[in-house]
């Protein structure tokens, strides 16, 4: 049989030789990049379920920063099924899958969407039973799609990092996104460009339960093309830079993006992201180039929030929740994340929020019009009356 690996071992290359040669080695071997693989129940799941938007859902907590805020979850849970996205990653940074509110996170969140809303999990572990023993956890919660994120020595084998990864794949029927990141345990310059371990994406790719690819905002566009070319005939590809979308839907089969804080695009009103996505799947050029014209102010400001947060090993967590509240989410201020350096989590200013706003402004995104301060609280707990004097300190926030 003639398949990308059978042509890639008669030609003696690596699979990240053979990328280099681009669009010809697709069409000598008769693959088109334009249909993405359906024919695995959970793949044929996955073409009609990751469609337009997914975000990343962050806690919410009580004034001790330690109380999950029940009331606030569910508050968040309603505004991600009112934006219309296809499926929600809770979190776990502030309640690690060994912390008692890992589950109560995720029951809520659960609970509240009753099925409007797919629940999506990560495995973080650089130990695959590990991973594997957490994924039986997903499977009770009813969780839908697992993001591949384990982290590993930035010197492993191609050989060694495909059977750690095939085993976690392997351990369960649930669907899986690949995560293409740049950061500490998940970049490996030795096994393909920009630190992409393509050869190991090839062959998880052909597994019948690996249905996509998210592509961390840092990540280039020609390294994401490079990815597309490999990947794009099995997976759906889903970069977070949306500014890469006009380009590479006239190439390949786009029609999602996720797990990341769509919040910073979009709003009930003005699901524009949504809007975008649909018109690349439909190959509506037009469409796709008139919405991103829309679109650009709130893409290039996201993207200067948070990419160089993310290059540092963290994300800018404060902006991320400010943004969800700006659309109508609860808000509210994270404790410190454990997990991050503090220099890689930026403070939101003053001018920092200013800045957000008149982005929203200039792509027509109408934003709250409730006062700043409800901001620091939460909805949820502004409502019962807490104020941000009650709060113990203002984590990487400042007046």
């Amino acid at each position: 049989m003639l398949d990308r690996r059978n042509v890639l071992r008669l030609a003696s290359l690596t699979p990240a030789a053979a990328l280099l040669q681009g669009t010809a080695f697709s069409a000598s071997a008769g693959i088109s990049p334009m249909t993405p693989d359906q024919t695995t129940p959970q793949k044929a799941m996955a073409a009609e379920q990751l469609r337009g938007l997914l975000n990343l859902f962050l806690p919410s907590f009580m004034a001790d920063g330690i109380t999950l805020d029940e009331v606030a979850i569910r508050h968040d849970v309603q505004h991600s099924i009112a934006q219309g996205f296809a499926g929600t990653l809770p979190l776990p940074n502030w309640t690690p899958p060994d912390d008692p509110r890992w589950k109560q996170f995720h029951e809520i969140i659960v609970d509240e969407a009753a099925g409007k809303l797919p629940l999506h999990g990560i495995i973080t572990s650089s130990d695959p039973e590990t991973d594997i023993a957490q994924l039986k956890r997903f499977e009770a919660l009813g969780a839908e799609m697992i993001l591949l994120a384990p982290r590993h020595d930035p010197n492993i084998s191609e050989a060694d990092l495909t059977e750690a990864m095939l085993k976690r794949v392997r351990a369960t029927d649930m669907s899986f996104i690949l995560y293409a990141a740049l950061n500490k345990g998940r970049s490996f310059p030795h096994l393909g460009p920009a630190g992409q371990p393509l050869g190991v994406y090839d062959r998880l790719a052909d597994e019948p339960n690996v249905v996509a690819a998210k592509i961390s905002q840092p990540v280039t566009l020609t390294s994401t093309m490079q990815m597309c070319e490999v990947l794009a005939d099995r997976l759906l590809m889903a970069p977070v830079n949306l500014d890469f979308f006009p380009l590479l839907a006239r190439h390949y089969h786009m029609q999602w993006s996720g797990q990341w804080n769509a919040e910073a695009v979009q709003t009930p009103d003005s699901q524009i992201g949504n809007e975008l996505m649909a018109a690349c799947a439909a190959k509506d050029f037009q469409r796709v180039d008139q919405i991103m014209l829309k679109m650009q102010p709130v893409i290039d400001h996201f993207y200067l929030v948070q990419a160089n947060s993310i290059r540092m090993g963290g994300h800018p967590w404060q902006h991320n929740k400010y943004y969800t509240w700006l659309g109508g989410g609860n808000g509210g201020l994270l404790p410190v994340d454990p997990h991050s350096a503090a220099a890689s989590i930026p403070v939101l200013t003053a001018s920092a929020r200013a800045g957000i706003r008149a982005a929203f402004k200039a792509s027509n995104l109408t934003p709250t019009d409730a006062p700043e301060e409800q901001f620091i609280v939460g909805r949820a707990a502004w409502a019962r009356g807490v104020r941000p004097a009650d709060l113990q300190e203002l984590t990487r926030y400042e007046v």
